[in-house]
């Protein structure tokens, strides 16, 4: 008997969820009876998801062209082999793209308008061009940047088609210096390309408002809008991307193209430390400007102090005052100078130090000659009054004495203020261990239990149960799976036992009453037809009359009630399960529909007021949020036993060993961020939760092996980009 292969190709809305593929190789004597039977087999192994297919196409096994094993799905076999809608054949491997600059006079134009744009050069590689392609086509995606209406514009040009790559840059180039530092609209774009082609003779008055702004980029505009690799950046999208590699410790000047996609996705990821540097970055006037080195420099700098990470307004008197006097930021031209004194410390030898500007200025040093003139054997001795030393002069005089190397002469004073700093710095450092994890997913409950807190008191009283009860402990939840879709279930028993802890007994403190009851139809009814043996189709059950029969689903309809603080609240809520349906045994009819479908109203109803909010809000579908959910509940219900907590504390500190290593032997960037963001999680729950039983030290222990294997990270990603950029 011919062998026969079906394929089942998804419907969009399934591909959306996750749906492949299926391919089932079948004996059967024609075409038609094997489409039957596959469909047979589909609605048999995938009872819930059958329709989420479309009809199956079939096609006669060939020698010498693959199929799958007979009998059964193959998940994975469409994805490895091409139906042409004749025959199946091997799936050929993508050839690898070379390396190095292509032709982009070969591209459509407004690829390749779009990538010389974006990138600012006319030397683009494969990665590059496949980005740019990528961004004209994704329409759905915002763009606050102006990038998109700047593409646009001299894509609608008919002319800048046909330009070269040197030339498209140099009109972009323009149109960028043109508008200044506000990105010009679509039709800005246009009219000016427009007027770029029509009068080649007259493209300097084009530019001449830009270039006259300013005397220092007036005689320098090639200077201040370069687009190599050592100056100034076309748009925001190329700063923020600068950004992101300075973060990575990569220069941009010299990065690759590895480099370019780990940055990109730092910057997919909305990665909280690009970000504040990003935003403080973009509203300096005139920052497009600044050559990359320049502000490769700022941002590392910036990034040895933790502190700037989580203070705006700092972060941001730090770049002004590095930009301060720069040309391409006149604005900044005066900022940060004072009229007072600069300290100036002086090695005299002999382990003697002058240091000028501590005390004070001329006017006060005069006042003091008076006293000083005296010799001490004239006279009657006066004391000298005691000049007041300022906390801010005091500091940076000791600061230049421990770059100087003699931070011993220091006093005592100075020394405390010094370890109060530094008790500061370990609290902003256990923050930016917070801030620094790639995926914000498991932050979510604890931003919300933050916002419901700064909530005024009378939303405070409001969301006074949902606050105690929105966590879901997870060994009271398991998933659900093969019901046509994934999530979590919780113990009903789990649920009731919180009511009752909130309001007190059932009956007393909660209770329900049912409004209504009754059965709704569903689909109707079918049986499978078989000949010799084999499926061929599906028959429409019927009743004796001779009416269809369908699905029946019972439906219970409930009103909550609950009492609070005196007061009696009410929840109306429905609960529903299938009574009579079919499945792969055959037709079933539940005996416990009407319990079923009580305790869902109930559970629906619960859910309203808060009880484990974190499941029905998807959470627990996130892996990173259920790991931390799983070790804070760990950490309570072993609270209670010495032995479980030395257990936990053990197992941590063997997992914090192995990511060491892990992080030390990271291949690439990219695996030391996020195996050090997973451990980051788990470290940071257990010294939330030693903080919260009041273990001090315990905490500070966590805090200082979490900033070890930071600094460890931080280190790998140096070396990695050291080796790349050699």
């Amino acid at each position: 008997m011919p062998i026969y292969i079906s394929l089942f190709e998804p419907k969009k809305k399934a591909l959306v969820n996750g749906a492949v593929a299926l391919v089932i190789a079948l004996e059967a004597p024609n075409k038609r009876v094997a489409e039957s039977i596959a469909t047979g087999k589909l609605y048999e192994s995938y009872p819930e998801g059958g329709d989420n297919f479309f009809n199956a196409k079939t096609v006669e096994d060939q020698p010498g062209h693959p199929r799958p094993a007979v009998g059964q799905f193959d998940e994975k076999f469409a994805a490895e082999n091409v139906f042409d809608g004749s025959a199946w054949t091997p799936k050929e491997p993508e050839p690898e793209l070379p390396t190095g600059p292509i032709d982009l006079m070969a591209q459509p134009a407004d690829i390749r308008i779009a990538a010389v744009v974006m990138y600012c050069n006319t030397e683009i590689d494969n990665h590059q061009l496949s980005m740019a392609a990528d961004f004209i086509n994704d329409e759905e995606t915002p763009d606050d940047t102006g990038m998109r209406d700047l593409i646009t514009g001299l894509q609608s040009v008919k002319a800048v088609g046909t330009m070269s790559p040197e030339a498209i840059l140099r009109l972009a180039t323009a149109v960028i210096q043109n508008f200044g530092d506000d990105m010009p609209s679509h039709d800005d774009v246009i009219e000016f390309s427009q007027a770029w082609v029509d009068n080649p003779r007259d493209r300097e008055n084009l530019t001449q408002t830009s270039t006259s702004t300013s005397t220092s980029t007036s005689t320098s505009t090639s200077t201040s809008t370069s687009t190599e690799n050592t100056g100034g950046v076309p748009d925001f999208n190329t700063l923020s991307m600068h950004t992101a590699l300075s973060i990575m410790g990569v220069n941009p000047a010299a990065a690759k193209a590895t480099d370019v996609k780990n940055a990109k996705e730092i910057i997919a990821s909305r990665d909280s430390v690009w970000r504040a540097w990003d935003k403080s970055l973009r509203v300096i006037i005139g920052i497009l400007n600044v050559e990359t080195d320049t502000r490769h420099a700022i941002v590392s700098e910036g990034l040895k102090n933790l502190k700037l990470v989580n203070n705006d307004e700092e972060r941001l008197h730090f770049v002004k005052t590095r930009l301060a006097g720069h040309p391409a930021c006149a604005e900044l031209a005066n900022y940060g100078q004072q009229n007072a004194k600069s300290i100036e410390v002086e090695n005299l030898g002999g382990g003697r130090f002058s240091i000028d500007g501590l005390t004070g200025g001329d006017a006060q040093q005069e006042n003091l000659a008076p006293a000083t003139d005296n010799a001490s054997n004239q006279g009657e001795k006066k004391e000298v009054a005691q000049q007041q030393v300022t906390d801010a002069t005091a500091q940076e005089a000791k600061q230049q004495l421990d770059q100087m190397g003699y931070g011993v002469y220091a006093n005592a004073s100075a020394e405390k203020t010094l370890q109060q700093r530094a008790d500061e710095k370990v609290e902003q450092a256990e923050e930016l261990v917070r801030q620094l994890k790639a995926d914000d997913f498991q932050q979510r409950a604890a931003q919300v239990e933050q916002v419901i807190a700064e909530q005024p008191e009378e939303a405070q009283n409001n969301l006074g149960i949902w606050k105690r009860v929105m966590r879901t402990d997870p060994r009271y939840t398991k998933p659900i799976e093969g019901a046509g879709y994934v999530g979590t279930s919780i113990n009903s028993e789990y649920m009731f036992m919180r009511a009752t802890e909130i309001f007190g007994p059932v009956g007393t403190g909660w209770g329900f009453d049912i409004v209504e009851e009754k059965m709704i139809t569903g689909a109707p009814m079918s049986e499978a037809v078989f000949e010799g043996g084999k499926i061929i189709g599906n028959r429409i059950l019927r009743d004796a009359d001779g009416s269809i029969l369908f699905e029946q689903n019972h439906s219970l309809l409930i009103e909550f009630w609950y009492v609070l603080n005196g007061t009696k609240g009410r929840v109306t809520a429905y609960g529903a399960t299938p009574y009579m349906y079919k499945t792969k045994r055959g037709f079933m009819a539940d005996g416990e529909v009407m319990k079923k479908s009580l305790t869902d109203a109930i559970k629906k109803s619960l859910s309203m007021l808060g009880f484990s909010a974190d499941v029905f809000l998807g959470w627990h579908d996130m892996p990173e949020y259920r790991e931390e959910n799983a070790t804070e509940f760990a950490i309570r219900n072993a609270s209670d036993k010495a032995e479980d907590v030395t257990r936990l504390r053990e197992e941590l500190d063997e997992k914090l060993a192995k990511v060491a290593d892990t992080i030390t032997s990271a291949v690439t960037v990219n695996e030391a961020i996020k195996v050090h963001a997973s451990i980051a999680r788990e470290v940071e729950t257990h010294r939330k939760a030693a903080e919260a039983k009041g273990d001090a030290d315990h905490a500070k222990y966590l805090a200082g092996r979490l900033r070890r294997l930071t600094a460890l990270k931080d280190e790998r990603i140096a070396t990695l980009s050291e080796e790349k950029a050699s």
